[in-house]
C-alpha cells in the first residue's frame, strides 16, 4: 500500500515538475546590460548592472576614465529566466576594450535569448563603428547590421546593399560558395557602381529578367536595373564642374582639358568591356574564399578552446 501512495507520489512531482518546465518555456527571459571596469574581474572597478538599453551600456561604458589600469572595460548581458536562481543567471562580454566578439552569440542556446542578444550585439556593431568586430558573423547578423544602417547610407551604398541582397535571395547556396562575407561584396559592388564600372552587373541583371522564371525576382531585376541606370556619377560630378555644360557627355572639362578626359572615358570604357559575368568573377574568389574559410575553421576551433578552458 505504502509503495502505491509513493508512486502516486512520485507520479504527481514528475507532473508538477513537467508543468514548471513547460510554464519556464514560454516564460520570456529577461535580459539586462552590464558596465564593468575590468571585464575579468568586475570587483576590481566599477560595475554597472541592470542596464536597460545599449544607448545608456555604451554612455556608460565611454565615462569610465581610460587612463584607468584596472582592467579592460566591457559591456556585456546578464540573462535571467524566471522561476530560477539569480545564481543561474547566464553572464557574457560582449564588448571587452575596443572589440566586439560577435561569436559569443554561439553561447546563448535558448531561441528567445539568442535573437535578443544578436539585437544587442547588432546594436552595438552599428553605434560603435570604430569598434573592431572578431569571429564569424553569420548572413542574418550581417544583414541585420546593414538593414540599420541603411537609413544613413548614401544612394550608392543602399544600392549596393539592395544589389547584393538580391544577389543572395537569386543563388543563396552560390553565393555562400564564393563570397567571403556581406560586408566584402557590398564594398565591391560600391567601388564598381561608383567608377561606372558596371556591366558586370547589368548583365547578369538582364539574363535574370530575361529567363523570366520567377515574377518577383522579374519585378526586382528591373528595378535595380533602372536604379543603377539612372545613377550617372561620372555625370554628376561633371555637372558640378564641367567648365562648359553644353558639353554634358560624361567626359569631365571638355576645352581645356577635353582631350585627356576623352583618353580616360575610354581607357574606362575598354576596361569595362574586358569585365566578365558576375558568376565568373565570382568563382575567381573561389580557391582564395576556400583557404580563408578552411583558416577560420582552425582559428574558431582554438578560439573555442580557449574559452572553455
Amino acid at each position: 500500500m505504502s509503495e502505491t501512495k509513493k508512486e502516486k507520489h512520485d507520479t504527481g512531482r514528475a507532473t508538477l515538475e513537467g508543468i514548471k518546465e513547460q510554464e519556464a518555456q514560454k516564460a520570456e527571459p529577461e535580459i539586462t546590460l552590464t558596465v564593468a571596469e575590468c571585464s575579468k574581474f568586475p570587483n576590481l572597478g566599477e560595475y554597472y548592472e541592470n542596464i536597460p538599453t545599449v544607448d545608456e551600456a555604451i554612455a556608460i561604458w565611454k565615462q569610465i576614465p581610460p587612463e584607468r589600469m584596472n582592467g579592460i572595460p566591457s559591456i556585456g548581458v546578464n540573462i535571467h529566466m524566471p522561476g530560477t536562481e539569480p545564481s543561474e543567471d547566464l553572464g557574457l562580454n560582449i564588448l571587452s576594450g575596443k572589440v566586439i566578439d560577435v561569436e559569443i552569440i554561439d553561447y546563448v542556446t535558448d531561441k528567445k535569448s539568442n535573437a535578443q542578444v544578436m539585437e544587442i550585439i547588432t546594436e552595438l556593431v552599428v553605434k560603435l563603428p570604430d569598434v573592431e568586430t572578431d569571429g564569424f558573423m553569420s548572413r542574418e547578423m550581417e544583414e541585420a547590421i546593414w538593414e540599420k544602417r541603411m537609413p544613413n547610407l548614401i544612394p550608392v551604398e543602399q544600392l549596393a546593399v539592395e544589389i547584393d541582397r538580391f544577389l543572395y535571395e537569386c543563388d543563396w547556396m552560390e553565393y555562400c560558395h564564393y563570397i567571403a562575407s556581406m560586408a566584402d561584396n557590398v564594398s565591391d559592388l560600391i567601388e564598381c557602381i561608383s567608377q561606372n564600372d558596371t556591366s558586370h552587373i547589368t548583365e547578369w541583371l538582364t539574363e535574370v529578367i530575361t529567363e523570366g522564371t520567377e515574377p518577383e525576382e522579374t519585378k526586382k531585376a528591373k528595378e535595380l536595373l533602372k536604379k543603377l541606370e539612372e545613377y550617372k556619377p561620372l555625370a554628376k560630378i561633371e555637372e558640378m564642374e564641367e567648365q562648359n555644360y553644353n558639353m554634358i557627355d560624361n567626359v569631365l572639362n571638355n576645352g581645356a582639358g577635353e582631350k585627356a578626359g576623352k583618353e580616360e572615358h575610354n581607357k574606362k570604357r575598354e576596361s569595362s568591356e574586358e569585365k566578365t559575368s558576375l558568376k565568373a568573377r565570382l568563382a575567381e574568389k573561389k580557391e582564395i574564399i576556400s583557404r580563408q574559410g578552411k583558416g577560420r575553421e582552425v582559428q574558431n576551433a582554438e578560439k573555442k578552446e580557449q574559452k572553455e578552458m
